[in-house]
């Protein structure tokens, strides 16, 4: 027993003694690697803080050449970082090959082949936002503080980022729309400062004097702050029913100095209290249908012909 036990000790004295010396071993072997490796290592960071410097160098000469440009200011933003982001990634790469010789772009690009297309996958939206965003800065088809019709949006422009582009509608709300809505759908643009044509449409019947109307609609709106002088106000028949004439007025908002929303209330409600008080009627009530009551001949006749029904 106590042989036993002694041969135990003594394995488990030799097993601590190998992985001892084996350890020691790894160490030195990791530490005379760095130190053969070291002026690779050296290299290969001198050549990352050169590559570090000439991104900066890049992406100064890039932001002052393209202040000759009409460029967006976001857009040469996003140039100068997305240049810099390029050529440090590239000095990583260059960097890597000096310490690792073994090292290449062409592996580097294979392994990434699949990574890539998934990512580019799972993040299609966000690229095609971001895309769209790049294109609708640089192409610049409308400007902040243009009114635009997106859909059954509509607003004005009060800031266009990369990503979504942000609207001020006319009861104040704010919506954001993803840039790749905008540049995907039919736009309809008014510019900046642009007025904004408003459409009212009113009934008259027959009986009602459609010039005399029509001037006094024209007078109304002539009289009104928020509606422009130019262009001029008109009032046109648009379509005879069997009630009366369908009408539409045009008149001119400049959505700069006032709401489309208060200046249509306006118009409405004016030309409601001038027509009614000039004894015109809008909205001319449906046709009604009156009944006379049965002389007593015509319940005979009915009455009789019910009997003969019944004998039947």
């Amino acid at each position: 027993m106590f042989f036993q036990n002694s041969n135990t000790a003594n394995r488990a004295v030799e097993s601590a003694r190998t992985t001892y010396d084996v350890a020691l071993q790894s160490i030195n072997n990791l530490v005379n690697s760095i130190v053969e490796r070291l002026p690779y290592i050296i290299a290969g960071i001198l050549v990352l803080v050169l590559f570090w410097i000439l991104s900066g160098l890049f992406k100064r000469i890039f932001w002052a050449t393209s202040k000759r440009t009409r460029l967006d200011s976001r857009l040469r933003i996003l140039f100068s970082r997305l240049i810099g982001i390029v050529v440090f990634i590239l000095g990583i790469f260059t960097a890597l090959t000096v310490i690792i010789p073994s090292f290449g772009f062409g592996d580097l690009i294979a392994g990434l082949g699949f990574t890539s297309f998934v990512i580019g996958f799972a993040t299609k939206d966000i690229l095609n936002n971001l895309f769209s965003g790049v294109l609708i800065l640089w192409q610049q088809p409308f400007k902040i503080g243009d009114y635009i019709f997106v859909k059954s949006i509509e607003g004005k422009v009060e800031y266009i980022g990369v990503r979504a582009t942000r609207l001020k509608k006319d009861d104040g709300e704010i919506i954001l729309i993803p840039n790749g809505d905008m540049y995907s759908n039919a736009l309809t643009i008014r510019g900046a400062g642009a007025g904004r044509r408003m459409k009212l449409q009113v009934s008259v019947g027959y009986e009602a004097d459609v010039d005399t109307f029509k001037a006094l609609v024209l007078g109304i709106l002539g009289k009104l702050e928020g509606v422009e002088n130019e262009p001029p106000s008109k009032v046109v028949v648009t379509d005879l029913t069997s009630d009366g004439a369908n009408l539409s007025i045009y008149f001119w908002v400049d959505t700069d100095k006032n709401s489309p929303q208060m200046v249509f209330d306006q118009v409405a409600s004016g030309i409601k209290k001038a027509v009614a008080d000039a004894g015109i009627e809008l909205y001319p009530p449906s046709t009604v249908i009156i009944q006379q009551p049965k002389t007593e001949t015509q319940n005979n006749e009915e009455e009789e012909e019910e009997k003969k029904d019944d004998e039947i």
